[in-house]
């Protein structure tokens, strides 16, 4: 994994928390913390899904690539399914849906960064 795509994904997380610094002032519609804790876990599980994926990239056998990509995903999603069931159960019934359907954005944000880069990586291994 070369610098670039660190690069990339940090430039993604500070973008998005700006934003969302943005869009959830004292008075605005969003719950801060939510927000910018949800969008640092998404940030990071999609990190490490797109670190799974990008390990099997320089191997030989294309399977081994299919099946890195399928295996981060499915970590990726089932990961975000525990912290979405942590936060319901933290929170109960005070739940603020719009922060949930933003976070669902993130998550949106990061998966086609992820596989944009992933592209490109498998590109230029051809």
């Amino acid at each position: 994994m070369n610098t670039k795509s660190y690069f990339i994904f940090a430039l993604t997380t500070i973008v998005l928390l700006a934003v969302e610094i943005l869009l959830s002032a004292p008075d605005g519609y969003f719950t801060r913390t939510i927000i910018l804790y949800g969008t640092l876990v998404v940030a990071a599980i999609s990190f490490l899904s797109y670190f799974i994926s990008a390990r099997s990239v320089n191997s030989d056998n294309p399977n081994k690539f299919v099946r890195g990509v399928m295996g981060g995903t499915f970590l990726k999603f089932f990961l975000c399914i525990v912290a979405v069931g942590i936060l319901l159960f933290l929170l109960q019934k005070k739940l603020h849906k719009p922060d949930l359907f933003l976070l669902m954005f993130v998550y949106l944000v990061y998966t086609v960064v992820e596989t944009g880069l992933l592209f490109t990586l498998s590109r230029k291994q051809q």
